[in-house]
């Protein structure tokens, strides 16, 4: 790596460890670590510094198979889904699962997992439930639906919100090293340059090991990859959630598809369905600002939570 490489990837460690800074509208950023399986993981929450009191309701965002949670869900004031949350008077969080982003990698690839994504969510869950009596709500992208699904089968959550959920497989081919020309491609055609260019540029600097590789590269980690071969989240799963729940999809996903979508709502009572243009890559793809603001409406419409 070249010394100018290595400079811009320590400013954009230096940068992202920073316990607050400067964000959306006037918001600023924090990032802590939790303890998850005897590994640290970052935890980012958006707050507003001009409030007299923090948020009753919390909401805990989390990140899909590939990229971790801020190129995901808080690129850029105009497209955050934090600042979305926040200005519905939520407090939101995103975490970086392990093996992702400012997130410890596990000691063998292996065993970042779907289960493991699980635990993950509980130890966040754990660390933010206490100090917001209105509880938690969860909202998971791809991979990170998944998990929050599970989570939410088994814990009580405020409300749920599965953005994309795998019901079947979203192969990520034999190749799990992901340089810059194969996210470009993962992302797809409705995902603008510019944006693509800012998310790309973003993980691989806010990843712990991708700037020792050559070139810069994001790892998905055998565990993961190994859950995506089946799909993870069947229907009969969505019986065990007692939380409101809204499913979002982009009209053209054909990963979560129409008849997906449809098998998923009427698997529980208290599931409604919300769908955009656009396709699986909903954070990125232009229609993501309107998915941001109609998830942050449902979750402003929470009643108290008890965890």
């Amino acid at each position: 790596m070249s010394y100018s490489l290595r400079l811009l990837v320590a400013l954009a460690a230096a940068l992202i460890l920073a316990t607050e800074s400067a964000g959306a509208a006037g918001s600023l950023v924090r990032d802590t670590h939790i303890q998850s399986s005897g590994l640290w993981l970052r935890l980012r929450e958006r707050v507003d510094p001009s409030a007299s009191a923090p948020p009753r309701t919390a909401v805990l965002f989390i990140h899909g198979a590939v990229f971790p949670g801020v190129p995901t869900f808080d690129r850029d004031p105009a497209d955050s889904w934090l600042a979305a949350a926040l200005a519905k008077g939520l407090d939101p969080y995103l975490l970086d699962l392990d093996g992702y982003g400012e997130s410890m990698p596990p000691q063998r690839r292996d065993v970042a997992s779907l289960p493991r994504a699980v635990d993950d969510v509980a130890a966040a869950v754990a660390a933010i439930a206490p100090t917001h009596p209105g509880g938690v709500s969860l909202v998971g992208y791809d991979y990170g639906a998944d998990a929050a699904a599970l989570y939410a089968a088994a814990h009580p959550v405020t409300r749920l919100v599965l953005v994309a959920p795998l019901l079947q497989p979203d192969r990520i081919e034999a190749e799990t090293v992901l340089t810059e020309p194969l996210l470009r491609e993962w992302l797809g055609r409705e995902v603008t340059d510019a944006v693509a260019t800012r998310a790309i540029t973003m993980a691989l600097l806010g990843t712990r090991a991708a700037g020792r590789r050559t070139p810069p590269a994001l790892l998905v980690p055998l565990g993961v990859f190994a859950s995506l071969q089946r799909p993870p989240l069947p229907p009969a799963a969505m019986g065990s959630i007692d939380a409101p729940t809204l499913l979002m999809r982009g009209r053209s996903d054909s990963v979560f598809d129409a008849q997906a979508a449809r098998a998923l709502t009427a698997a529980a009572p208290k599931v409604q369905l919300a769908e955009v243009d656009g396709g699986h890559r909903l954070p990125w793809e232009p229609s993501g600002v309107e998915a941001a603001r109609r998830v942050a409406a449902f979750l402003s419409t929470t009643g108290t939570g008890v965890h």
